[in-house]
């Protein structure tokens, strides 16, 4: 079922109703009931997991001999909730450039590998992911706080990675390391799948890595470390994630544990208004994520490094009754009512954003689109609002002011709440296509200029853009 369909949000209301539970809950509940059936090998697979290992060394450790070492210690796992074990591979990169002292630990260096681990797991099980990135963290560290008893004050910390960012990295690598030891031999049939994992990974087509300078003390291209005390517990790492000196600042957080997935939203919104939603695997996208940088990540790195964050829910029975009260009660100018709401919103925002003298950071054009950016509604109803929106709000016979404040001070409440965000596009499309099933269709809630085959008023290709959006879920057809 769709996760962000109408019917899907009827149904998961359904199970609130059912059980009482909230509506994060409700839809792991619901998801549960009409999941598929697991499959029958479990889902075991061999995949690699791609993550930045950050810890302090002595700083006359050789890097190289470390990375080995390292590598050689993964071949075991045990989850520590369940004490399974399993068996792991790792392939572990030295980056180029310096690591830079820790200012607080003398004769020490703030480290960095890439660490890419392999394992055969059922990687469809939600949290498995994360899960196994933390197997590999325990390992590590547990490893490190024996040979290096000093790398326990630095916490070790482990930083999720894109595909993208694992490629650039691993290309551009001074040195890299296998596991190997005493379980040199791999498992049977690994030899195979590792060739073809590594032959989908660099297929044909696939984006070339980008030339990296030899590295310079403080200004090298490659991963640059600044350690920079935090209460006396922690530091801030600078890392070239691209390859190609575009810093970004990573503030390690503790160990990444598995999150119990009921309490995990399916979509997010954060401080940026930038939109995330979950991939399956316990790992967030972002939406524009690609042509903005932004890498998957799990939600307590989502929640450290752009909190805070809102769930993305349902509008309230209160906020559809009010909703549906003010376009009930415009009649012939419901359409025209919320099309000039809407250039409401969108001028406020961009007047605000105008009137700061600040460009906006990053997230949606327009906040109101921060619940499904990449949706066709989101795009279709900011396009309209500015088109037809701003013309019918020089024509104020054609709308109902009442109407008009009350749809402006909802979805203010939904795209500026301090707990949640409501998806403004779907949810606005949700609540008018209901009122014009109750009234009778499109001809009992817009007026004539916005009927099709008029001789005055909107050409039909507008009024059909508008009718497409405004009645997208309704029950009766569109056009006739």
């Amino acid at each position: 079922m769709p996760k962000d369909s109408r019917s899907r949000t009827l149904a998961v209301r359904a199970v609130m109703a059912e059980t009482g539970l909230p509506y994060t809950r409700a839809a792991h509940e619901l998801d549960r009931r009409t999941g598929a059936a697991p499959r029958p090998d479990g889902g075991q697979q061999l995949r690699w997991v791609p993550f930045l290992l950050s810890f302090t060394a002595p700083a006359a450790a050789d890097r190289q001999a470390l990375a080995q070492d390292l590598a050689d210690q993964l071949h075991t796992l045990r989850r520590a909730e369940t004490g399974e074990e399993y068996e792991g591979r790792a392939d572990v990169f030295v980056p180029k450039g310096p690591w830079s002292p820790e200012p607080d630990l003398a004769g020490h260096v703030a480290g960095i590998l890439l660490v890419r681990a392999w394992a055969v797991r059922p990687w469809d099980r939600p949290g498995e992911w994360e899960a196994v990135v933390s197997d590999f963290l325990t390992a590590a560290v547990t490893w490190l706080g024996e040979r290096h008893p000093a790398a326990r004050s630095g916490r070790p910390a482990a930083l999720p990675l894109g595909a993208e960012t694992d490629q650039v990295m691993a290309s551009t690598a001074e040195f890299t390391a296998h596991t190997a030891g005493a379980h040199e031999a791999l498992p049977e049939g690994w030899d195979e799948l590792i060739a073809t994992r590594n032959a989908e990974r660099h297929a044909p087509g696939a984006p070339a890595a980008p030339a990296t300078a030899e590295a310079e003390p403080v200004t090298s291209e490659g991963v640059i470390l600044v350690p920079n005390a935090r209460g006396g517990d922690g530091k801030t790492v600078t890392v070239d994630l691209d390859g190609q000196g575009n810093l970004t600042e990573w503030a390690p957080e503790p160990p990444i544990g598995p999150l119990d997935p009921v309490e995990r939203p399916y979509r997010v919104v954060d401080r940026e208004f930038q939109g995330w939603h979950e991939r399956g695997d316990g790992l967030y996208v972002a939406d524009g994520g690609v042509r903005r940088g932004l890498e998957d990540r799990s939600y307590q790195v989502l929640a450290a490094t752009r909190g805070p964050v809102r769930p993305v829910e349902p509008a309230t029975q209160e906020e559809c009754t009010t909703l549906e009260a003010a376009l009930a009660g415009a009649g012939r100018k419901a359409a025209a009512s919320l099309l000039v709401a809407l250039y409401r919103l969108v001028l406020a925002e961009a007047v605000a954003d105008r009137e700061s003298g600040e460009l906006r950071r990053g997230g949606a054009q327009y906040r109101v689109m921060a619940g499904r950016e990449g949706s066709w509604e989101s795009t279709v109803m900011v396009r309209l609002a500015w088109d037809v929106g701003a013309e019918l709000a020089e024509k104020p016979k054609r709308y109902d002011e009442a109407a008009v404040e009350e749809i402006v001070r909802v979805v203010t409440g939904w795209v500026y709440g301090p707990a949640r965000y409501v998806e403004v596009a779907a949810g606005l499309a949700g609540e008018f296509s209901a009122v014009a099933d109750r009234a009778g269709g499109w001809e009992a809630v817009a007026d004539r200029y916005l009927q099709r085959h008029q001789r005055v008023g909107h050409p039909d290709h507008v009024v059909e853009r508008v009718q497409h959006y405004l009645m997208s879920q309704s029950r009766t057809p569109t056009f006739g």
